[in-house]
């Protein structure tokens, strides 16, 4: 059991942490991933990445023998490993992004799934999360549907694709853990999560993703569309993973939601508003909100520009994702995303490697208040 602890405790070092769920389903859930060997041979990587030879000089191996300890990690989805030219780099990764989603539907045992769930549901990581910066935000379904502004590259989702030269898609962890809890309904489709450059090569090289062009991996975020799906980015400005995410499966859109916190307001650079004197009161905007920020009123109470009576509808600001679906869907384009001011703006961090290290010590810094 002291193996485990100690392999918990490394993981609870890395981005939002592991912390301890009330009901031990964190420690079963790192057994049904990690062997003890495994466990013994991630404990003695440093946080950072490390070559071959690196790991053996540390540690007293071979440069093959621990090559062959890091590859067998990297193709279980254990560790993370990226190709340069002095030679691969092998480097710890997170409980999210990182060996969770690694082993989609490569690890055997779907038992890790339900030990997902009971994990999340009887631990503070999700209260982690929203106390601190989003691991996620939410990029608007077209960039024309921002009004007023010119849209943040990083807002952008076609400039964000542009931005990369290889791509990947695997399945989306959340709805396969949705679906092996019995009588949770979502039923959007799994391959939706979209890896590239780096990570896209991982995927590939591992056998958690299958290779696809810019061209694909648009169309599955766009796709979403016709569903209730939002576009999510990882919080960078480089936007290396993507994912077309609904209210009913997306963990980390309900833990948005049961968690609410500072993280809420920079989650999206976009809010909704409607233009009153094009609104006719039709209603088709409320279904499309995944998380019902969109109301209607029961009775016609308001009056439209056209001087008929109708079901007056509203948005929570406060709340909303700028996802765009409501637009979308508006039969007389009285909705539009508007881009928040200046001073209210977010700006993320450049890659994902720096989104980790300010998620460490944020984590850090505010430990007991997130255990």
């Amino acid at each position: 059991m002291g193996l485990y602890r100690d392999l918990l405790k490394r993981i609870d070092e890395l981005s939002y942490g592991f912390p301890k769920s009330f009901i031990g389903a964190d420690i079963m859930l790192i057994k049904k991933i990690f062997s003890e060997e495994d466990a013994k041979d991630y404990l003695l990587m440093g946080k950072r990445y490390e070559t071959a030879a690196q790991y053996a000089e540390n540690n007293g191996f071979t440069e093959e023998e621990a090559k062959q300890k890091l590859d067998r990690m990297a193709m279980k989805g254990l560790i993370f490993r990226r190709h340069r030219e002095h030679g691969d780099e092998y480097g710890q990764f997170p409980f999210v992004m990182g060996f969770l989603e690694w082993q989609g539907t490569r690890n055997e045992d779907k038992s890790w799934l339900y030990w997902t769930a009971a994990y999340m549901a009887t631990s503070r990581w999700g209260k982690r999360m929203t106390q601190t910066m989003p691991f996620y935000r939410t990029i608007p379904q077209h960039p024309e549907m921002v009004s007023g502004s010119v849209i943040k590259p990083y807002d952008n989702i076609e400039a964000l694709l542009d931005k990369h030269y290889r791509f990947a898609v695997g399945h989306c962890v959340c709805r396969m853990m949705d679906r092996a809890i019995p009588g949770n309904k979502c039923n959007h489709p799994t391959e939706t999560c979209i890896e590239t450059d780096d990570y896209a090569t991982f995927f590939i090289e591992t056998g958690i993703g299958r290779e696809i062009t810019k061209e694909e991996a648009l169309k599955i975020l766009r796709d979403g569309e016709k569903d209730g799906r939002i576009i999510q980015a990882t919080n960078s400005q480089d936007g290396e993973n993507f994912c077309s995410c609904c209210g009913c499966g997306c963990g980390m859109l309900k833990m948005r939601k049961m968690f609410p916190g500072p993280a809420n307001n920079i989650w999206s650079n976009h809010y909704c508003e409607i233009d009153y004197d094009k609104c006719i009161g039709c209603g088709k905007c409320v279904p499309r909100c995944p998380f019902e920020y969109i109301k209607q009123e029961k009775k016609p109470t308001w009056t439209n520009s056209k001087g008929k009576l109708v079901r007056k509808v509203s948005i929570d600001q406060q709340k909303c994702l700028g996802c765009g679906l409501c637009v979308s869907t508006c039969p007389t384009k009285a909705m539009s995303l508007i881009q928040k001011s200046e001073d209210k703006l977010y700006t993320p961090p450049e890659t994902y490697d720096d989104a980790m290290e300010i998620w460490e010590a944020t984590t850090k810094k505010d430990y007991n208040k997130f255990k």
